[in-house]
């Protein structure tokens, strides 16, 4: 953890708890909540004073008459830079990904519809890929109904989709040339004043040395360890010349 931050180690450790319960269940955090599922070592009273703590210094907020407290965007990023544990894949989830891009009938036109389908399916967030000979985008369904995901930012997402091609040259120069996945959490975002959702983006190196750009948008508390995971993962795959294999294979 940072030594410059401005809470403790065991406020920390509250703050990653609370994100992982509001990630889990998408529901806001009571004290009791942690007290009966965490071992913290302090009492009931103590990481209720240690939530108080971290909601004056901007780490969670109390939504509406609720007894419980989620975490802002402060409180998200906080913990996807300092707190959060990158999610390996298992070796059965790798295997599935792999054999899933290996069956693949790849030729660019479909690339990345494809694509987009295997990051939606597997997230179970909507997805999109910006590709040099297509813009795809799917997924919209797995969040329409997100309890966690308010009915406006659901509404914004699905323009944000309609309207993708206006997005996509800039997001190509921007993203493009990495394969390290960024976050963008909340009001980062920036696509719109209201923008308080969570969007991942990655670079990707595709056949021929050119280069495409995928994307998964979801709830801010979408599950960032496995969906950072899955995005490196793919990106590796089809760097380290999975998609040449696919090539070959359908010549």
């Amino acid at each position: 953890m940072d030594k410059n931050s401005d809470i403790t180690q065991r406020q920390a450790k509250i703050l990653a708890a609370i994100v992982k319960e509001n990630c889990d269940n998408g529901q806001p955090v009571a004290s009791q909540d942690l007290a009966g599922k965490y071992t913290f070592d302090v009492s009931p009273a103590t990481i209720r004073n240690e939530m108080q703590v971290l909601e004056k210094t901007g780490y969670i907020t109390q939504p509406h008459t609720s007894a419980g407290r989620v975490p802002t965007d402060k409180g998200f990023r906080f913990f996807v830079n300092e707190l959060m544990d990158r999610v390996q894949l298992t070796l059965k989830e790798q295997d599935l990904l792999r054999r899933e891009l290996m069956k693949m009938q790849i030729i660019h036109a479909e690339m990345g519809r494809k694509i987009a389908k295997l990051l939606s399916d597997h997230s179970q967030q909507a997805s999109f890929t910006l590709f040099p000979e297509e813009t795809s985008t799917t997924g919209l369904s797995n969040i329409l109904d997100n309890p966690a995901l308010p009915a406006e930012d659901a509404k914004e997402i699905a323009q944000f989709f309609d309207n993708i091609d206006q997005y996509a040259e800039k997001m190509m120069l921007d993203y493009s040339g990495s394969q390290k996945p960024e976050t963008f959490i909340g009001k980062e975002l920036k696509l719109s004043k209201k923008s308080d959702y969570s969007m991942i983006v990655s670079g990707l190196s595709l056949p021929g040395g050119k280069k495409g750009v995928i994307g998964l948008i979801g709830p801010k508390s979408m599950k960032y360890e496995k969906n950072l995971s899955l995005m490196e993962y793919i990106a590796k795959l089809l760097g380290g010349g999975a998609a040449v294999i696919l090539l070959t294979m359908i010549k």
